[in-house]
């Protein structure tokens, strides 16, 4: 009964908007990385034998690494770029991920609005290789939309 319940990589897709408009649906997704920040604080108190202890979120972060497919990466970069450098204003260029695990009952959807990028970069490592993107950023939340 439990094993229903599993999904695999196949069962995951990635979606990338910019200024409200779908500008791609990724398929060649490598890898993905989704982390919920928790800081745990720590306080030693005399005459007590432990710490107390505390947690504080500190919003998302994501890693995401695909193959490139089409020019979208390089305007993906560039919106990147201009954002960070003010070139164009943070709404324009504004870029929100959502990706959805299709479960056999239910498909459960993670958006993650307005992310803030840190040293996006392709790699080319051969000839005969494909041409990933690495992208890790982190957001201010997540929301789950069933």
């Amino acid at each position: 009964m439990a094993d229903e319940l599993r999904i695999k990589g196949q069962e995951i897709q990635v979606r990338i908007t910019q200024g409200g408009d779908l500008k791609r649906t990724l398929t060649a997704v490598e890898s993905l990385t989704f982390t919920v920040k928790v800081d745990i604080l720590r306080k030693s108190y005399l005459g007590e034998t432990t710490d107390r202890r505390d947690d504080i979120y500190r919003g998302v972060a994501l890693e995401l690494s695909i193959d490139s497919e089409s020019p979208d990466v390089i305007d993906l970069l560039t919106a990147i770029r201009d954002r960070a450098s003010r070139r164009t204003a943070a709404s324009e260029t504004q870029v929100n991920v959502t990706f959805s695990m299709a479960f056999q009952q239910k498909r459960k959807r993670i958006s993650i609005p307005d992310m803030h990028f840190q040293d996006p970069g392709l790699s080319v490592s051969g000839r005969d290789a494909y041409v990933p993107l690495k992208l890790t950023a982190e957001a201010v939340d997540f929301k789950v939309i069933a």
